[in-house]
């Protein structure tokens, strides 16, 4: 999976880095919207634009002109002739692109509030083009989850968390349990992965669950030797080369 567009390869959320990575077919790429004050849905991770652009401020105050004059920050932090798309610029990029699923993230505010609203646009959106089953939905808030379940109970669903996640909702057992029927993914970051694997495996089986982000060769290896249903990479190039070659014994 190319998290957030490949943004080791390209610009992160950048139609540039859609581009390159529908071309390269991979199974999925991910990326995060933010829902504006003017009302567009926006792609970009931060609710902030001052890491990613050569902008500041909150994401949500961007208006369809602002976001067009912003230049986005490429990987080396060079500034690329690109601004802050809109979620419709980039699913018009994707759409041609059939074998390739549509991880999108739903982020909340600058103090960390759902945007109202967010989830019911993004569904009308995503099937009035026609990619609502190519669609996984997610986000770290558990309500959040279950406002998208109320909503689409039709698309499918993941949950990510982190150790400090895990441990804010009574260790990782105690969050699997509660999002056991709620999600049809789990996507677990790698170090709280490596650390609880042998738990998590009991607990729900591994071809549901995803480990984020993997971008070192040896961490690359490791884990498609473990062959969890889905890997995230900000290089998925070196990803795919890796699983290609075959690990070594």
């Amino acid at each position: 999976m190319a998290h957030r567009g490949a943004r080791n390869l390209w610009a992160e959320n950048s139609c540039l880095g859609f581009r390159k990575t529908a071309r390269h077919g991979f199974d999925a790429i991910e990326f995060d919207l933010h829902l504006t004050d003017a009302g567009e849905i926006v792609v970009i991770h931060d609710p902030t634009l001052d890491r990613t652009t050569d902008g500041t401020g909150r994401t949500r105050d961007l208006t369809p002109d602002s976001r067009r004059a912003l230049r986005l920050r490429g990987p080396d932090g060079t500034l690329i002739d690109e601004g802050v798309p809109s979620l419709e610029e980039v699913l018009e990029i994707l759409a041609p692109h059939h074998e390739t699923d549509l991880y999108v993230e739903l982020k909340s505010d600058e103090t960390g509030t759902p945007y109202p609203g967010l989830v019911e646009r993004t569904v009308d959106t995503l099937r009035r083009l026609g990619l609502a089953e190519r669609s996984v939905l997610h986000s770290f808030d558990i309500d959040v989850v279950r406002h998208i379940r109320a909503v689409a109970p039709d698309l499918r669903r993941l949950i990510s968390v982190n150790r400090d996640w895990a441990d804010r909702q009574g260790g990782i057992a105690a969050f699997l349990r509660e999002v056991d029927d709620l999600v049809d993914i789990v996507g677990i970051h790698h170090e709280l992965f490596e650390a609880e694997f042998d738990r998590i495996a009991r607990l729900r089986p591994l071809k549901s669950c995803s480990v984020w982000t993997i971008n070192d060769p040896a961490l690359i290896r490791r884990w498609i030797t473990r062959a969890p249903g889905f890997l995230v990479s900000d290089n998925p190039v070196l990803l795919r080369a890796l699983m290609q070659e075959g690990v070594p014994a």
